[in-house]
């Protein structure tokens, strides 16, 4: 549900024209090694940490009445409108309809795909140049929306951790070492690519170290080329620029927006199950799942999200059956919902892109007669 849903691939931008590479077979090997830790995770993972089956989740899940189920599902709704706030204001241009094919489709592809981060940028790409975009616009597009997305996760961090420092260490159990790192390696790349675009002595600093450190792996596994990052890293630092200064007020309010019915989101799934913790620890849970979401271990943080999220709130003294259920409510909408929603919407695009490109063509050829 975020706007490319950023994971550490996907703040790595480069040209546009590198998001269209195949995938090297040590990126397959990682990305399928993610995806077998995060069914691991959910599958054995979840159920040995709360002491509760699958059977008896599944049962709980279904006695919740079909109008809070309802309740839930418009809440996340809700959620994905107020985020295209952040992707119109990254492209100006961006109409709401177009911001929801967006997330939806990205956030379906990265769910599912291995190296699902890059094959949503590729997707996001490909979506955008249809639609007469130029390769400039979707580099910025993609900075500008994860630059905010993570900005938000980090601010939101900050707030949260001297609340839960002073309500007591336990609420966060042994997760708090995870998150910190975490947060500091995400405040450490955010750092960086701010500094690239803000600075043209930084940003032609780290372009010749990226340039140097390709030229060294291009040169080991036999190739000749020079890769050239210092125009591109120019360009797209003039035009950031102009979209942040019109665009960070909107920005702002869609990433605040966007947390806080998150948030919403959560509390209603872990209420509708029957947990009944302090409100420090559902706040603390939720910050760890923004944080595991950027992590790019496993896809959408799948099995991280779940298990830190349990961890804090049975430390917290919530029942276990009810603690699974909740979490498993909360996923089902912020992941596995996008999962058939965004392929459904995937295919609905890519049907009327054929058609309009076969009626294009049909006029062509008529005129041509």
């Amino acid at each position: 549900m975020t706007a490319l849903s950023l994971d550490a691939d996907r703040l790595a931008v480069g040209p546009a024209e590198g998001i269209r590479r195949r995938a090297t077979p040590g990126q397959r090997v990682r990305s399928f090694a993610g995806i077998a830790l995060a069914a691991a995770l959910l599958g054995i993972g979840l159920p040995a940490v709360t002491g509760v089956a699958w059977s008896a989740t599944g049962q709980a899940i279904a006695a919740v009445p079909v109008r809070w189920l309802a309740g839930l599902v418009v809440l996340w709704m809700l959620g994905l409108l107020v985020n295209t706030l952040v992707l119109r204001a990254s492209l100006p241009t961006l109409t709401s309809r177009r911001a929801l094919t967006l997330s939806l489709t990205g956030s379906a592809v990265a769910n599912v795909m291995p190296l699902g981060g890059a094959a949503g940028i590729a997707l996001n790409y490909r979506m955008l140049r249809s639609w007469g975009y130029s390769r400039s616009h979707v580099a910025t597009y993609t900075v500008v929306s994860n630059i905010w997305d993570v900005l938000g996760k980090l601010v939101l961090v900050a707030v949260v951790l001297p609340w839960v420092a002073l309500a007591g260490s336990a609420v966060l159990g042994h997760v708090a070492t995870t998150a910190l790192v975490l947060a500091v390696g995400a405040a450490v790349v955010l750092g960086l690519a701010v500094a690239a675009l803000a600075s043209q002595a930084i940003g032609t600093r780290l372009a010749t170290l990226a340039e140097q450190a390709v030229a060294r792996i291009l040169q080991l596994v036999g190739s000749s080329r020079r890769p050239s990052f210092r125009e591109q890293v120019a360009a797209a630092q003039q035009q950031t620029r102009g979209v942040v200064r019109r665009g960070w007020a909107q920005a702002s309010v869609g990433v605040t927006g966007y947390i806080l019915m998150l948030f919403a989101l959560l509390w209603a799934s872990l209420y509708v199950a029957g947990v009944s913790v302090p409100l420090v620890a559902i706040v603390a849970a939720f910050a760890l799942d923004r944080l595991f979401t950027l992590g790019g271990i496993t896809p959408g943080g799948a099995g991280l999200v779940e298990l830190g999220i349990a961890t804090v709130l049975l430390a917290a003294g919530g029942d276990p059956l009810a603690v699974t259920a909740g979490i498993l409510l909360y996923r089902t909408l912020t992941f596995a919902m996008e999962i058939p929603v965004g392929g459904v919407w995937l295919a609905v695009w890519e049907w009327r892109r054929g058609r309009s490109s076969r009626a294009l063509a049909a006029g062509s050829v008529g005129g041509a007669l």
